[in-house]
C-alpha cells in the first residue's frame, strides 16, 4: 500500500517553474506571430510602393489607391515594430544614467517606469479610443476604407506593449 511518503509531489518551485516554461511558451509564440506578421506587411508596403512608383515613372499610370493602404500598413508596421523591440527589451533608454545605480536603486527605478508606462500607455489608449471614435467612420476618398483601419494601429501597439512588458 502507497503511503504519502511515496507520492512524488511536486515541489512549490517545480509548480512556478512549469508556469514559467508554459508562460514562456505563449509569449514565444507571441512574438513570432508579431514578427512574422511584422516581415509579411512589410513586404506588402514595399510591394505596393515599388509598383506604384513602377506604374507613376514607367507606364504613366500611377496607382493612388495604394498611397491609402500604405498609410494604413506603416501605423500597423510601427506597432508591431514597437511591440517586437518591447519584447527584445530594446526601446530607448537612457542606460548611461542607469548603468550607475545600485541594485536597490535600480529596483526602485524600474518599478517606477513600469507604472510610468503603465500610465503613459493608458493615457495614449483612451486618446487614440476617443480619436478613433471622433474620426473612425470617416472614409478614405478612393477605396473607402473606414479610418479605423489605421487608427486601431495606435490600439494595438499599446496592447502590444502590454503584452510584450508581462
Amino acid at each position: 500500500k502507497r503511503t504519502m511518503k511515496d507520492i512524488d509531489a511536486p515541489t512549490p518551485s517545480e509548480i512556478l517553474s512549469e508556469d514559467v516554461t508554459r508562460r514562456s511558451k505563449l509569449r514565444d509564440g507571441f512574438q513570432w506571430f508579431v514578427e512574422t506578421a511584422a516581415i509579411v506587411l512589410l513586404a506588402v508596403l514595399v510591394a505596393l510602393v515599388l509598383a506604384n512608383s513602377l506604374g507613376r515613372y514607367l507606364f504613366a499610370k500611377p496607382l493612388p489607391w495604394t498611397e491609402e493602404i500604405v498609410t494604413a500598413l506603416l501605423m500597423w508596421l510601427g506597432a508591431l515594430g514597437i511591440t517586437i523591440a518591447g519584447f527584445k527589451n530594446e526601446l530607448i533608454s537612457c542606460a548611461i544614467w542607469t548603468q550607475k545605480l545600485s541594485g536597490a536603486s535600480k529596483r526602485r527605478l524600474a518599478v517606477f517606469q513600469s507604472i510610468f508606462s503603465l500610465v503613459v500607455l493608458a493615457s495614449v489608449a483612451v486618446l487614440a479610443w476617443q480619436y478613433l471614435g471622433i474620426f473612425g467612420n470617416d472614409r478614405s476618398p478612393i477605396l473607402g476604407v473606414s479610418k479605423s483601419v489605421a487608427i486601431s494601429g495606435i490600439l494595438a501597439t499599446c496592447a502590444g506593449l502590454g503584452i510584450a512588458s508581462t
